[in-house]
């Protein structure tokens, strides 16, 4: 990241915390900017003692921006899944957003496909580290922890709700709660967008013991902070398994609740001979941005416990052994240059779900499934 004459910053290197000590600086990272003043500089570079895999600084944003650009290429071009109408979206919602990003290219993407179309962007996240410093028109960006109850003033109010990559951050007890309180802000027949990958859906060809050695270590620290190294299937159970609350008395199905979620489609993308030339070209430096800030995760945290000081000595020195291991494995990963050998290949689970809309007391659960009149009502 190298300073403008304004003042700004470009990125084009790594980000120099230590010229915002003493001043106030706007880093443009191209698609929005972020705003440091001598306040907050500490506070960004704080590594978090919760479940989340990753630190929250500004040295994240570019990889998350670049990570983001890479699933769009996977999913072959779409933001939105095809299944979703976009004609019906007029409130989105982003969970655990973090640059904003994600909601800044579906946006982009509005102006360009559905001009004067008026969309209210709003994105959540438990922290406001990486919030741009600035919104455009038609986004706004809120504090707020998904696995807590939303405030009633967005009960029903969103047509869509996406989330990606959550569980490098949500517990599995969690689960359950975070897809009652997104089903809330859903409107009756909204959609949800889920994208996950399992840290057990990565592999090499040829299989490499690097390879082995990041899997090893990568699942480890998320048992290590009560996270679970596959999480699709619980995220598909969670949702299919919503609770049905009938009325003494009553079967019909008219008395279910109408957070009732059911999967309206499910899909595994796989960077293995993936079709698109992006996908190919760049999933080599996608693998390092991605895996080499979670094993960075992995060091720091043992590092971080070996310096207690009511922790046995010997508990320490196997803890500090560990962080040289997995610092060797980095250096590995940054000096090997044949992606024939390190590159990894990755499955990503795509979910869309819709939540239950009832038309009338005499008239069918979800009627308009399959595109019937009832759906544009």
């Amino acid at each position: 990241m190298t300073p403008a004459t304004d003042g700004s910053a470009t990125a084009s290197g790594p980000i120099d915390f230590r010229r915002c000590q003493n001043d106030t600086h706007t880093f443009d990272l191209g698609i929005f900017a972020v705003h440091i003043t001598p306040d907050n500089v500490k506070s960004v570079n704080m590594v978090d003692k919760d479940a989340y895999m990753l630190q929250r600084n500004l040295e994240e944003i570019e990889p998350l921006n670049a990570q983001s650009r890479f699933l769009r290429a996977l999913c072959n071009g779409h933001l939105i899944h095809p299944s979703v109408p976009r004609d019906d979206l007029k409130a989105i919602a982003d969970i655990g957003t973090g640059t904003g990003v994600w909601m800044e290219e579906v946006q982009q993407e509005f102006e360009a496909t559905h001009a004067g179309r008026n969309v209210q962007f709003t994105g959540f996240d438990v922290s406001e580290t990486l919030f741009p410093c600035q919104n455009r028109p038609g986004q706004t960006f809120v504090v707020h922890d998904a696995v807590q109850p939303f405030p009633d003033e967005y009960h029903e109010k969103f047509d869509l709700v996406h989330l990606r990559f959550l569980s490098y951050s949500i517990e599995p007890h969690q689960l359950e709660d975070l897809v009652e309180f997104v089903s809330e802000i859903l409107r009756p027949g909204g959609y949800l967008q889920w994208q996950e990958i399992d840290a057990i859906d990565a592999w090499t060809i040829p299989e490499t013991s690097t390879a082995k050695q990041i899997i090893y270590w990568l699942v480890k620290e998320r048992l290590t902070r009560g996270l679970t190294p596959a999480v699709t299937t619980p995220i598909v159970k969670a949702l299919q398994s919503r609770t049905i609350q009938v009325e003494e008395g009553k079967i019909n199905p008219m008395c279910w609740t109408n957070n009732l979620l059911r999967i309206y489609h499910l899909e595994t993308l796989s960077t293995y001979q993936h079709p698109s030339t992006e996908v190919n070209s760049t999933k080599y430096q996608w693998t390092i941005n991605f895996m080499i800030p979670l094993l960075q995760s992995c060091a720091s945290s043992r590092s971080a416990k070996a310096r207690e000081r009511r922790l046995p000595w010997i508990v320490a020195e196997g803890l500090l052994v560990e962080v040289a291991e997995i610092n060797q494995l980095i250096e590995t990963m940054k000096r090997c240059k044949d992606p024939k050998v390190s590159e990894f290949e990755v499955l990503i689970t795509r979910i869309v779900a819709r939540k239950a809309k009832i038309f009338a007391e005499d008239g069918p659960w979800l009627s308009g499934w399959h595109g019937t009149k009832a759906e544009s009502q």
